[in-house]
């Protein structure tokens, strides 16, 4: 049984038949751009060192995926790696930091960065260090453009176990 409250707020809540109509299908994963089904085995090395040196000046946005979490979230398809050790995260930020060099290399590094998300275990797995160091490395190799706006996203459960972020990172921590 409801309560008067509920059930005086639930009265007042309408659905607009049309909406869910034309909402009602299925959208891309939102972890995935481009999404799982336009990677294949044909695209080599080469193929993406030719895509990046034939690349348009534009703004760039940035991923960066750390596949490691302490736990699972039921909901995400992301590769990843569950493990209560936090070392094993050391040897794939270096080798990371050699990506973002060689990345460097290909493109336009004078386009401003006007978007970068972090994926993954990324923000509650790392210590604040490495988190320090990967984006010293990425503002090294690109220039940003002035922040206008930060959106972070954190599981709350994780954060609250280890944060990497401090200050202005985690005021602006939503979720």
């Amino acid at each position: 049984m409801l309560s008067p409250a509920l059930s005086e707020r639930l009265s007042n809540v309408s659905f607009d038949p049309q909406l869910i109509v034309k909402y009602d299908q299925f959208g891309p994963r939102y972890t995935s751009y481009p999404t799982a089904d336009r990677f294949s085995e044909a695209f080599r090395t080469h193929d993406l060192v030719a895509a990046l040196l034939a690349r348009e000046p534009r703004p760039l946005s940035l991923y960066v995926h750390v596949p490691f979490c302490d736990t699972i979230c039921y909901y995400c398809a992301c590769n990843k790696v569950i493990t209560k050790d936090h070392g094993r995260a050391a040897k794939y930020v270096r080798y990371l930091g050699r990506e973002i060099a060689m990345v460097a290399e290909l493109v336009d590094t004078s386009s401003p960065v006007r978007q970068l998300h972090w994926g993954g275990g990324t923000p509650t797995f790392l210590a604040p260090e490495e988190m320090t160091t990967l984006m010293a490395e990425l503002r090294a190799a690109f220039g940003f453009a002035p922040a206008e706006i930060r959106s972070r996203s954190i599981r709350a459960r994780s954060a609250k176990k280890r944060s990497p972020f401090s200050g202005a990172l985690a005021s602006s921590a939503s979720r």
